[in-house]
């Protein structure tokens, strides 16, 4: 199934493109695309950024919505069931003081 990626603010620069899409498996959770777009980025900016590795999860300025919706209102990385067509996007949010 395919699934697109939307990248928006520093993410976008990063990646080097606003969008990607990738072919999953039917069936795929989130955390199977996740897995995928870091195996894809690993060594460049976007990972570095994205990810942090010494928890194995999402940094804490990085925001996801998964079909308009906050994946961790429904249940986590590991619960969010994707499907042909899901649209999930990445931002970073921006702090200061």
């Amino acid at each position: 199934m395919r699934v697109t990626v939307k990248y928006y603010g520093v993410i976008k620069e990063l990646a080097g493109t606003p969008m990607e899409e990738y072919n999953l498996p039917v069936g795929s959770l989130l955390t199977d695309l996740m897995n995928l777009i870091i195996d894809t980025h690993r060594g460049d900016g976007l990972y570095n950024n994205l990810w942090d590795k010494a928890e194995n999860e999402l940094k804490p300025l990085v925001m996801m919505v998964v079909d308009g919706e906050d994946p961790m209102e429904q249940g986590g990385y590991d619960k969010v069931v994707l499907k042909e067509g899901s649209k999930v996007e990445l931002t970073m949010a921006i702090a200061g003081g």
